[in-house]
């Protein structure tokens, strides 16, 4: 007797309304970054107009132009797809896609929000604050979030600017910051409790200037550089990762910030202090081009 043929297993109601569901969620998560995206874009429109009302040189805008137009380009490639009707038509390509599409607005958020710092999800810089110093939590150091009166007791003044400094370095370091704004950490936990959050901070940061551990940027002492790791271990980790990726051709500093390093982010001042050391120290040779841009080309040990 001849075998009967297997009938082509249905596609139930639920496994094709799953895609186009998921497929809304995606589209959410792609406007969500988009209205991210416009934020962050106006914070950093008004620092830089906060820079020039200061006097300060305003860099790296020509970087973060292309590096706008790059997120913006991708973006409205996902939406491209999420717009199709890729999930009713094939629902394995649609699977297959859809996480790539997923772990894509995840790098983006990341693009995104740059400097300013996406602290991992799973372990804030906070947390990590808290588990190096319990005291930030503990009722009975509450005292610690009011400013000592350093004219009537001035030893507790610098104890307290002691201690506070070290967790402002440990801050800048879990969050991989270089350049603090302190007004935007007036409204980061854990300076978010002090009774005084202005004069509290540059009290602490001040202490990190008198150890040069840290400078200031700013006349207005409104932004301070931290030196959590110096030029000198920078160096070595810059020369290092150029020798890995590209031992012939010359480094430059946009490529230095698409690295996704810890390095990423130094100020355009240091990642040329950097270029001038390795120059120095004869591993290296620094090429200027006529449209005034910079790059380093490494000489191989």
């Amino acid at each position: 007797m001849e075998r009967q043929r297997e009938r082509p297993k249905e596609i139930t109601k639920e496994e094709k309304e799953k895609p186009e569901k998921e497929l809304e969620d995606l589209r959410k998560e792609l406007a969500r970054l988009k209205e991210l995206k416009k934020q962050k874009e106006l914070e950093r429109k008004k620092e830089e107009e906060s820079e020039v009302e200061h006097g300060e040189s305003v860099e790296d805008d020509v970087v973060s132009a292309a590096k706008s137009q790059d997120i913006e380009a991708r973006l409205d490639k996902i939406e491209d797809f999420l717009t199709s009707k890729l999930g009713e038509v094939d629902i394995k390509a649609y699977e297959q896609n859809a996480e790539e599409v997923e772990q894509e607005l995840k790098l983006i958020e990341r693009e995104i929000v740059g400097e300013k710092g996406v602290i991992s999800k799973e372990v804030s810089t906070y947390e990590l604050l808290v588990n190096d110093y319990p005291w930030l939590e503990e009722k009975r150091y509450i005292f610690m979030y009011t400013l000592p009166n350093k004219k009537q007791d001035l030893k507790d003044f610098e104890s307290w600017k002691k201690e506070w400094s070290k967790v402002l370095f440990d801050y800048a370091r879990y969050a991989i910051l270089h350049i603090l704004y302190l007004r935007q950490l007036e409204s980061q936990k854990p300076f978010s409790k002090f009774e005084d959050r202005a004069d509290a901070l540059k009290e602490i940061a001040e202490e990190l200037v008198e150890r040069e551990q840290a400078e200031w940027l700013s006349k207005s002492k409104e932004k301070l550089r931290v030196y959590w790791k110096s030029l000198d271990n920078w160096a070595q980790e810059i020369y290092e990762w150029a020798v890995e990726i590209s031992p012939l051709e010359p480094i430059l500093i946009f490529e230095i910030r698409e690295s996704n390093k810890e390095f990423s982010n130094l100020p355009k001042k240091d990642i040329i202090k950097i270029f001038k050391m390795l120059e120095k120290d004869k591993k290296g040779v620094i090429i200027k081009a006529e449209n005034g841009q910079i790059s380093f080309k490494i000489i191989v040990e």
